[in-house]
């Protein structure tokens, strides 16, 4: 049986150290995911409806958002390419691979549609980052929906995210889906992907994979529905999609501020 294995930012750990912090002044942004990811195993590609509620505990009033798509670094002439390229210590898994990868190995993700509160906004991709002018601020202490369609391919195995690794795992999935970049006392962390990742918003995820009934699934959190998957249990034919034999993996992983 096939693997694949799909991480989700989250980390109980560092948002309870967040939440103990003595310092009455502290706030920190939550968001909240639920995904529909529909994944093509033969393609490496996959269709992604996501649902993304924004919640502002700064003191700040926000006009823009910022997410991060990690995968778009996997192409031909990206900036991680051309670092990669011309720094001279560059990261041995990378090199000069991204340029020489073809249609059908590189990453990307391709926002089709983005709405916020239930009206399209405006919205431009530069790079990794997807900029986002938004119809009405978010104000301090307010919430805003954003709801997203896009499509995405799984890049040819470079760093840790890939194609069909030397341990056997079909793919590796770690920041695939469309990320909210971080916003603190700082300001906006939306800086272009070229080597290293950065720091995330604390957030909860509800995720569904649906993808062929032969592979298995190792994701962040909990799976809700093992009995439908087969994991731990006899697989009964009445849970499969008989018009194409999938499954629908369902997980979902909370932060801190919600186990307590």
């Amino acid at each position: 049986m096939k693997k694949i294995i799909l991480f989700l930012a989250i980390s109980s750990y560092l948002s309870s150290f967040g939440q103990q912090n003595s310092n009455s002044n502290y706030w920190q942004q939550h968001v909240d995911y639920t995904m529909d990811i529909d994944v093509d195993v033969t393609k490496f590609q996959y269709e992604g409806k996501q649902k993304l509620v924004y919640t502002n505990n700064s003191p700040d009033e926000l006009s823009h958002v910022y997410y991060h798509l990690y995968f778009n670094a996997f192409q031909p002439n990206s900036q991680m390419d051309v670092r990669s390229r011309n720094i001279q210590d560059p990261d041995r898994r990378v090199t000069n691979r991204i340029s020489k990868l073809k249609p059908e190995e590189i990453g990307y993700i391709k926002v089709g549609s983005l709405k916020q509160d239930g009206k399209n906004v405006a919205y431009e991709v530069v790079g990794t980052i997807l900029e986002v002018t938004l119809n009405s601020p978010i104000k301090p202490g307010s919430s805003t929906t954003f709801e997203m369609i896009y499509d995405a391919q799984v890049p040819k195995q470079i760093r840790r995210s890939g194609q069909t690794n030397k341990e056997g795992v079909a793919l590796s999935m770690a920041q695939w889906y469309p990320k909210m970049a971080e916003y603190d006392f700082e300001g906006w962390h939306a800086d272009p992907y070229i080597s290293r990742e950065f720091h995330g918003v604390w957030g909860d995820f509800d995720v569904k994979l649906t993808l062929d009934a032969s592979y298995v699934v190792g994701g962040t959190g909990y799976l809700q529905n093992p009995e439908q998957t087969g994991h731990g249990y006899p697989l009964n034919s009445k849970t499969l999609n008989q018009s194409k034999g999938q499954i629908t993996w369902h997980f979902k992983a909370v932060s801190y501020t919600h186990l307590t």
